[in-house]
């Protein structure tokens, strides 16, 4: 074989690239789903984290809770939330609820329409993320319990 230099690749290197590929793209895709439901259930999750500061100075000023989260003029939606709205305790002293829905189109199947919770029992000083309807395996680290 002299002169002659060898170009492409043969049949069998062909299949031993297109089997790894393949292999890459089992495990990577339901990876990257997994990744995009909680990305876009942890939008819903920063919109209420957003509210603990002024719901807590309001709290604090006025020694109860808004009727709304209007009152304080706070983001209730996004690209991926439907809603942010108080779910209990609007008007009250005592326990106070936030519930985020996620919208029913352009959303992830897995969190399409479900909620998650964030809630206060002191006044605001401390604030506990509850899954509501979304699967506890969805939600975003920051909202799910400490595993023991």
């Amino acid at each position: 074989m002299t002169g002659k230099s060898r170009a492409g690749l043969t049949l069998m290197e062909l299949v031993f690239i297109l089997a790894i590929i393949a292999t890459l793209a089992a495990v990577f895709i339901p990876s990257y789903g997994d990744y995009t439901n909680r990305a876009q259930a942890s939008e819903a999750i920063s919109l209420m984290v957003d509210a603990k500061a002024p719901l807590a100075e309001y709290f604090a000023d006025q020694k109860k809770w808004p009727e709304s989260l209007g009152k304080l003029k706070l983001a209730t939606q996004g690209k991926y939330t439907q809603s942010v709205v108080i779910s209990k305790g609007a008007g009250g002293t005592g326990e106070l609820e936030l519930t985020a829905t996620m919208k029913s189109e352009g959303v992830d199947r897995r969190v399409t329409g479900q909620s998650v919770q964030l809630g206060t029992k002191d006044g605001g000083l401390t604030w506990i993320c509850r899954p509501g309807t979304m699967e506890l395996k969805n939600l975003p680290s920051q909202c799910r319990p400490e595993s023991k």
